[in-house]
């Protein structure tokens, strides 16, 4: 999580483990750990995913990582692409997503609510968007894997290949190390069906 991410929460939220009814809530580790980057960037994330994995294997001890590799601000950001919110807002819901204004972030039993955060949802799959000045700042995923009825993944692949299409982006899956290209169909199936 990068720093100055911090000051998007705003309250505290000690209702224990339940958050308001259509609320949404992420563990603060998924934040944008599968996120959609502007295409201009796929060059770059091969060779920073192919070096984060020679760093996992030279750190790994046995039982965890002797060290922490930091990952650097990506060259071309979803920010500076100036992507109207309200245009994605849209279309999301035109996909199917619903809508959901309220969205916490944090761990264990600590959650804070999030400032201009929102998530859509199709099922357990969910799409989180933070804005600034009406424009998307962050864009990622959480959910989108480990389905086994072929229906949804359809469902999530179209989804997937709509985004990367209209809005010319790649989702890149920091967890994996894999950059998927959008706008190729059999990548996101093979994404989609965990072949990677």
């Amino acid at each position: 999580m990068k720093i100055l991410d911090i000051f998007r929460r705003i309250t505290i939220n000690k209702s224990g483990n339940k958050n308001p009814e259509n609320s949404v809530y992420f563990h603060e580790d998924s934040f944008n750990q599968v996120e959609f980057l502007p295409r201009e960037n796929i060059v770059y994330l091969e060779n920073e995913n192919e070096k984060i994995e020679n760093f996992a294997v030279e750190n790994y001890d046995g039982n965890g990582f002797s060290n922490v590799y930091g990952r650097k601000e990506n060259p071309v950001t979803i920010e500076t692409k100036k992507i109207p919110f309200d245009k994605v807002d849209r279309m999301l819901i035109e996909l199917g997503m619903v809508k959901n204004s309220e969205v916490y972030e944090g761990y264990g039993s600590t959650k804070w609510k999030c400032e201009n955060t929102f998530a859509y949802t199709f099922g357990k799959s969910e799409i989180f968007i933070t804005s600034k000045d009406d424009y998307i700042k962050d864009f990622w995923i959480d959910g989108f894997r480990f389905h086994k009825d072929d229906e949804i993944k359809s469902k999530l692949k179209n989804i997937l290949f709509t985004i990367g299409n209209e809005m010319n982006l790649i989702l890149n899956d920091w967890d994996l190390t894999v950059t998927i290209d959008l706008k190729i169909e059999t990548e996101i199936d093979k994404y989609l069906n965990e072949q990677f």
